[in-house]
This record gives structure tokens, sequence and C-alpha cells, in this order.
């Protein structure tokens, strides 16, 4: 759905028809079609949360509402938060019973949040069990809305914590049952570009069934309206204009003049709370600062224990602070009217003050943990003693805290709260002994969670200082576990993590748990297997009869995808492949999706070394999918991209490459996946004709991603696309760089790649020589160069036979049987760019012996196939060809008859997705068939029904059919 812009209000609703609508529009949309995703945005105090309670009010017994909060709590902050008292409320709600019922048999990572469901499950791999966690939220939400239609309230998504954002990302992706609406609200103004929930409010409004807009201030009108629900009369019109005039049309600025109208106008609304609560008699102030110091939320008994008043004195302040909606009343205590205002009291406290407050906090919270809600008891205990200022139980806490968070698998937060810990070390005495571990430990753990961060290189460095202050004679089995850290933390960085990890296995002791044993070895089979085949071998074989004997799939389908590479390298290719699916089968089934996917991409790399395209743009497809369904869009998910625009840009299916790489691009991928997907965007515009857009996309692109190089691929589109610009200096220091490059022939090197640029690179060096004599002998040179690596590089598959055949024939240049024998190899081969160049060739070349007829017909044919693709460039040189060789490039045929005029203004890819739709396809079917992501079929979808004035997806296809735009798809 498109973002649309309304208005806001206050406590009193007044101008909501139009928001109201819109979210009951998606709300029957839900019902009636599926799982829909509504977030509402505006700047603090423009009346979200009362704009959600109207709508949610208005629903009634029609649906059942639960909501959670995001907690402001920074490194503190309570993993998963909203979705914990989400999931809290539905139990008090169901009935625990009825919870259980919703959910699969056996462990369940949700009780982690509900301990009444019994114990989690033990040792399980982290990534896994964060995924299960996911599907088990999916699971329990979808089920409770079959029974009846259920609002999902998540406020204040701004503090979201990145668990909470991650788990917000995978429902709206994998919600699909009807009858479910999740509602969230952010503040705007906190929300900018390089906040992290932008791109997934981003992602949020592309899709079909998802809803976003802004809140905006009110006008005058509406600011009367709500003065006089506020003043139970009409006001005068001066005293509407000054309160429009004074709270920029804020409803929250409203409400509060309206209760002193005479107050001059207030600078923002924090010196307007300061306003309000200067006029509270002292007890009233106290309480508030207590309160302010517990949360935005807060406990009786606790708030009690804060503020150390009796009864009463304590009830009858807590009276007047309701009364005057500084608190409201929330279920077993009270919660501030509104965030600002908890933020105005907080930040007038003294230093000494609220410490002292914060101390007092903790340690009611350390002598009875039920008095704040389960689950919440270390990370509060945290908060209160590091804002206290006591490091020694600040230390203490954090330990506690990170440890909840990892089983949580709230990796972020575990690692900022570890952090801490080692900030705190040296200022406290024997931290060691008070932790009971050593430091050495703790970096062991904050790297192990820079795994699950994708903060590889702060995790190297982790892992580096923990294994600089281990005692094997003390740990022995500490020092085997940071090693293969390390090593696997490299290899995630896009380095060599052998020397580490075979150092972990040899000095990891006999009584090790197999599980260490078997990763380790298991990740040694995948790096090692591509130099050192029978060494891969051989790992990968120990590792599967550990993970056999031992019960441990993740192990298992790391071997077996092992094992898959060690056979691909040695030219089984089928054993290869059905390696590579029984993993992904073992991973799909314990929910590894780290291993699924690394399992479809080596298929979709292996189908395609045999040139088999179509199939590895399915498999390439899948796991994009995956990755996207399981929040892994932005690294997994673009590694499988790169595969598909490859396989999509050697079809000769130009426009869908292209889509599919400005789609992932919009996630910001990690910088290697980022080189590789604009080098391939650059490949297409270049082609296409476009240099000046190729150029920019060259000049964006990260030139050593890693550190280590620049990429093959990239290197050879930089030398294509210098040509093309006529800096043939460039194109020739980039490729000699290139060939020097020892990683060339390597395992991870492309050298065909390379060589067929390097022959455009020669070409276009012969034809500036001249007669300079120095440009000759460095073309001589450049060709021995090319022509010595080629003797070097193997080419016994079909699509490496036919770039040997190509590179021969553009070094020999104007051999008629060297070019002819070059088509032969690449028709049948699913290349139509590599044949249509060829068949140029043979072209250039007759032409040059004199033969216009035999030039004729390859250069017609040339034409066609670079008309079919959209290659401008190549079109450009065929004209240029045939104008100066007289060749006819017209063909004899008669011109096919034109279909009949669109009049809707429908393009290409609409129309495609038009078709699917007329078929009945859903958009998830249809992104499947073109190779798209679900919210950019969603996105065709709304402009077709746009276009056509339709209403719905059937009465599009029925004016489709009606205009004969179907009939012209099918013939």
């Amino acid at each position: 759905m498109a973002s649309v812009n309304v208005h806001g209000v206050g406590s009193v609703l007044v101008g909501r028809d139009a928001e109201l609508a819109a979210l009951g529009e998606v709300c029957e949309v839900a019902v009636a079609e599926g799982a829909a995703v509504a977030v509402v945005a505006g700047e603090a105090g423009i009346g979200k949360s009362r704009l959600v309670a109207e709508f949610t009010g208005r629903l009634g017994t029609a649906a059942r509402t639960v909501r959670g909060e995001c907690l402001e709590l920074g490194a503190d902050s309570l993993p998963f938060a909203p979705f914990t008292a989400v999931v809290r409320r539905l139990r008090r709600e169901l009935g625990g019973d009825s919870i259980r019922d919703l959910l699969p048999a056996g462990r369940l990572s949700l009780a982690r949040w509900l301990p009444e469901l019994g114990d989690p499950p033990a040792d399980q791999d982290a990534a896994q069990g964060r995924s299960r966690l996911f599907d088990e939220m999916v699971t329990l939400l979808e089920g409770a809305a079959a029974r009846h239609p259920l609002v999902v309230v998540l406020e204040d998504l701004h503090w979201a914590d990145s668990g909470s954002r991650d788990l917000l990302a995978y429902l709206a992706r994998n919600l699909e049952q009807p009858g479910l609406l999740l509602v969230g609200t952010y503040r705007s103004g906190e929300v900018g570009g390089a906040h992290p929930l932008r791109p997934l409010v981003l992602d949020i409004a592309r899709r079909p069934r998802g809803l976003q807009f802004d809140l905006g201030p009110l006008d005058r009108a509406q600011v009367g309206l709500q003065l006089a629900g506020l003043l139970g009369h009409e006001p005068d019109r001066a005293l509407v204009a000054r309160v429009h005039e004074r709270s920029d049309g804020n409803p929250l600025f409203v409400e509060a003049l309206a209760a002193d109208p005479a107050k001059g106008t207030p600078s923002s609304l924090r010196d307007l709370f300061a306003a309000v609560t200067a006029r509270l008699p002292e007890t009233g102030r106290s309480v508030l600062r207590a309160a302010a110091v517990v949360g935005h939320e807060v406990g009786h008994e606790l708030l009690a224990l804060a503020c150390r008043l009796p009864d009463e004195e304590l009830e009858p302040a807590l009276r007047v602070l309701v009364d005057r909606r500084l608190l409201v009343v929330r279920e077993d205590g009270y919660a501030f009217h509104h965030a600002l205002l908890r933020d105005v009291v907080y930040g007038d406290l003294l230093p000494g003050e609220r410490r002292r407050l914060h101390a007092r906090c903790a340690q009611a919270i350390h002598d009875n943990p039920a008095l704040v809600p389960e689950g919440r008891g270390s990370v509060e205990l945290a908060a209160h003693w590091n804002a206290a200022g006591d490091h020694a139980r600040t230390l203490e806490a954090s330990w506690r805290a990170a440890a909840d968070a990892g089983r949580a698998y709230a990796y972020e937060q575990q690692l900022r709260l570890l952090d801490r810990v080692l900030d705190r070390w040296e200022t406290v005495p024997e931290p060691a002994a008070r932790l009971g571990v050593s430091r050495a430990v703790v970096l062991d753990h904050a790297a192990r969670a820079c795994v699950h961060t994708g903060d590889f290189e702060r995790g190297i460095a982790l892992a580096s200082r923990a294994l600089d202050e281990l005692d094997p004679a003390t740990d022995p089995q500490r020092p085997a576990r940071v090693l293969a850290i390390r090593g696997l933390l490299n290899r995630r960085a896009g380095r060599d993590g052998d020397a580490d990890l075979r150092t972990a296995l040899a000095t990891m002791p006999a009584d090790a748990p197999p599980e260490l044993r078997g990763q380790t070895l298991a990740m040694l089979a995948v790096t090692v297997g591509l130099r050192d085949p029978d060494q891969g071998g051989r790992y990968a074989r120990e590792a599967l009869e550990l993970s056999r004997d031992h019960g441990l799939p993740v192990v298992q389908a790391t071997a077996l995808i092992a094992s898959a590479r060690v056979a691909a390298v040695r030219g089984d290719e089928d054993r290869a492949l059905a390696l590579f699916r029984e993993a992904a089968t073992i991973a799909e089934a314990t929910s590894d999706h780290y291993n699924v996917l690394t399992a479809l991409l080596g298929q979709a790399y292996l189908l395609m070394g045999t040139g088999d395209y179509g199939s590895a743009a399915v498999v390439a497809a899948k796991g994009r999918a995956t990755a996207h369904r399981v929040g892994q869009a932005r690294s997994r998910g673009a590694d499988h991209t790169g595969v598909l625009a490859q396989a999509l840009w050697l079809l000769g299916r130009w426009a869908q490459a292209r889509e599919v790489v400005e789609d992932a691009l919009a996630d910001e991928p990690p910088a290697m996946t980022t080189a590789v997907l604009t080098t391939l965007l650059g490949e297409v515009l270049l082609a296409q004709g476009d240099l000046n857009a190729a150029a920019e996309v060259a000049a964006g692109s990260p030139a050593d991603p890693t550190g280590q190089g620049i990429p093959v691929v990239a290197t050879a589109f930089r030398c294509r696309l210098a040509v093309a610009r006529r800096d043939l200096d460039a194109a020739d220091r980039l490729l000699v760089d290139a060939l020097n490059d020892p990683g060339l022939l390597g395992p991870r090197g492309d050298p065909w790649t390379l060589l067929r640029a390097g022959t455009r690179v020669r070409r276009a060096l012969l034809d500036a020589a001249g007669r300079d004599q120095q440009r000759h002998e460095l073309v001589e040179r450049r060709t021995e160069q090319l022509q010595d690596v080629a003797t070097r590089v193997t080419a016994d598959r079909p699509v490496p036979a036919a770039h040997r055949a190509a590179f021969h024939a553009e070094i020999a240049q104007n051999d008629p049987r060297l070019w002819a024998a070059a088509v032969t190899a690449w028709r049948g081969r699913s290349q139509p760019y590599e044949l249509a160049q060829a068949l140029f060739g043979v072209a250039e070349s007759a032409l040059s012996a004199g033969d216009r007829a035999a030039a004729q017909n390859p250069l017609r044919e040339a034409a066609s196939l670079a008309d079919d693709l959209g290659a401008g460039h190549l079109r450009r040189e065929i004209d240029l060809l045939a104008a100066r060789g007289r060749v006819d490039l017209a063909s004899p045929e008669p011109a096919p008859s034109l279909p009949p005029a669109d009049p809707f203004g429908l393009t290409a890819r609409e129309l495609d997705v038009l078709r699917l739709l007329a078929d009945g396809l859903t958009n998830s079917q249809i992104a499947a068939s073109l190779f798209i992501s679900a919210s950019t079929a969603g996105v065709h979808v709304s402009r077709i029904l746009t276009k056509l004035g339709a209403g719905r997806r059937t009465e599009a296809a029925a004016i489709a059919h009606r205009a004969g735009l179907l009939r012209h798809l099918v013939d």
C-alpha cells in the first residue's frame, strides 16, 4: 500500500476520519487476504498512541488486542521487550494451556519467555535457536489469529533493540494467514537515514499488505475542536488562535496549554512539562522523581521502596499525579502519560539524587526480583547499578545480564553488556574472583557474540586478546575453542582461517566435546578442500563420523557441504549436487538456516560452473527468498542475489538482472558482496551502452573491499569500461596488475573473464598504435602475457572451451575459421551476448577478407540478438561495421504484425506481472517466477491496478482480457 499523510490529535480525538479509515482498511485486508503490517510515525506528542488506542477501541470484540512497549534503557534494553510483553499478555488472555496447544510439541525456545512451557532446548546452535524462536512466534500469532482476529500493537519502535527489529522484520516477511494485524508506532524525528529502524519501515511500506503514514500537526480548526473537548465548552476564537500558534498544532501542547491558557509560549515540550511539574506539591514532585528513575513503567511496590514514604503520604501524592494526567494507572502500577515527561523529570535530577534513587531501586530488585516483570531482573539490576555509579555491582550484574541476553539470542545487547564488563574490569578489585571467570573468558564470550552480530573484525581482535591472556594449564579446552572461533571469524571476514583451525585441532585435548572437534573438522574441510581435496575429504569424513555417532546435525550438514565441495573440485558434479541437497535437507529439518543457505549457494555455484544457468537461477532465487524469510537478506540473501543476477545476465535477461541487483543494493550488503553486485550492474549498463551510468557505478564501488586486492570480475569490468571510454593507459595498468596477481589461477580466481577482457584491451591498444613502434612492442608483450596465462588455464568443460575458442579468435583477430569455431562453441550454451559477439567477429573477419556475402547473415543474426538483449553498445558497433562494409541488415522476411496498442501505458515488466496476476498467482509466486522480491512484485501489482483503474486483482484481469492485452502476451 502507498504511504499517506494524515493529521494527529491529542487526548480528545478530533479530525481522525482519514487515518482511522486507513487503519480500518488495512485491518479488513488482514482479515480477508492475509496478515498485514501498519506503522504510524510522528513527532513526540503528536497522538500516535492515542490514534492506535481509538482504532483498537472501535474494533471492540471483533478483534483481540495485545500490546508491547519498547523500553528506553540503552545498552540495558530488555531483549525482545515488546514481544515478551505480547506473549505474556496473550497467555493471560488465552490461558497457558491454550498457548501450549498452539505451539509444536517438544521443547520450545519460547520457554525462555514463558517458563511454564517447560525447559527450553539445551545446548543448541545459537543461530538455530534464534531461528526456532522466530518460527515459534509466527506459529503462535497465526494460531491465535485463527481462533479470533488479533491486533498486535508495538509502541515506541524507535527504542526497539536489535532483536526486536529482527523479529519484526521476520514477522513482516513470514506471517501469511488471515486475521492478524501488526501495528507499530515510532517517533519520526528519531529515525533518520542512519537509524537501524529506517530500512525496516521502508520495507514495510513497500509491501502489498503494508501501510505507513506520518501524523502531522493539527490545523486551527482541529485545535479548536480539541480545546472544546478538553474545556467542556466552545473556546473563543482568540484562545483558539493563541493556543494553535503556541502549540504548533502539537496535540500534547494543546492539552497542556488548555490547563493554563494564559501561559506564555513554551520553547519546547520540555519547558512546558517543567512548568507543569513545578506547580506540584513537594511530595508529588518527590514521587514523580522516583518514578522517573524506576522507568517508563512503574511497579507500585518498587516505587514505594524507592520513595521511602509511608502509604498515607504516598497514595495521596499518586492520586494527584494520576488526576493531573502525569501518570496513568496500569495493571499493577503506573506509567508516565508521555515518555517526554519522564525525560524532563529525570533530566532535572541532581547527580547525587539520581545515584541515590538508582541505588535504592537496585537494592530493592536484588532483595526481591519479583518487583520487576519476569525476565527483566538482571538487565534492570545492571542498568540501576550502572547509573548509581557502583562499579563492582555493575560488573557483576552486567555479566549476568549478558548471559541472559545470549540465551535470549540478543547478541548485540550481549556484546554491549560484555563491553561494559571489560570497561569496568580495571576499576574493580579482584574482578575475576567476583565473576568466577578470567578476563580471557569474558573476551571469548564477546568474540563469540561477534560471530552473530557480524562484527567480524572486532571479534578477531577480541579473540586475539583472549588468546594472549589464556592459560592452557588452568583451562585446557578454552584455547582450542577461541582458535576455532577466530578461524571462523576470519572465514566470515573473507580471509583464510586455516591456520587457526589447524592449531585448534592440534591443541584440542582428548576429552574435548565432540561438537567442538566435529565443527572444527567440518570448517577445516570446507576451507582446505578447495586447495587440497584429499586432506579436505579426510577432515569431512572424520567430521561426518563424529556427527552421526553423537547426533550433531549442524556438524553433519557442514561436513556434507565440505564433502560436496571436495567432490566438485574432483569433477564429480553429480555427487556434489547430491551432497549439497542432502546437507540442505538435514539443515532445513533442524532450522539450521546458515547451512541451508550455504548448501543452496553451493548448488547454484556448481550449476553455474556446468553452464546450467536456468537451474542455477531457480536455486539462487530459492536461496534469496529463504534469506529474506529468515532475516538474512542483507548478508546471505545478497550472496544468492549475486548468483541469480549473474545467471540472468548470462541468459540475456538483463532487465531482471538489473532489477534484482538494485533491490539487493538497497539493503546495503557487506563490502565484498557490494563489489560483486555493483560490478554486475556496471556490466549490464556498459553492454546497454550507458557509459556514464556504468562509470558512476564503478566510481561508487569499493575497489578493494577486503584489503586483499580487487576481485577479478571487478578488474575485468573496469578494463572493458576503460576501453569503451578510450582511457587505454588505465585499461593497460589494470590488466597488467591482474595478470601479475598470483591468485588469478587459484581456486577463487576467474582467469577466462580477465583474459577475455584482456583481448579487448589488446585490440584497443593495437588499433591506437598506428606507426608507433613502441606501442606495437607493448601490444606484443601483452599478447605474450595473455597467451602464457591462457596455456595454464583449463578448458575441459563446454563454457571454458567456448571462452578459449573466442580468446584465440580475438587474438588472431581476422581469422574466419577461428571465429566460426567460436560461434559453434557458443551455440547452445545459453549465452546470447557471447554468441552475438562471436557472430560479429565472423562478420568482421569476412569483410576484412572482402567477402560481403559471408558477412551478411552473421551480422544480421548478431543485430537481432543485440536488439533482443538491449545491447546498445554492441548494436552501435554492428551498425558501424554494416555501414563500412555496405551490408544490408534488413531482414528479407516480412515484418510481423504489430500487437494491439496498450492504452494504459503499462511497462514491459508490468505486462509480465499482469499475465501472471491474471493466472491467479500470488505476489510471492509472481516474485518466484520473475526472480524478483515479493515486495517488488507488490509494487508492480499496485501500479497495474492504478493504471487499469481496477480496485481488485480479478477486476484488473477482466479489464486486461477485454483490452486484448493478455492475448498479445500469450501470442
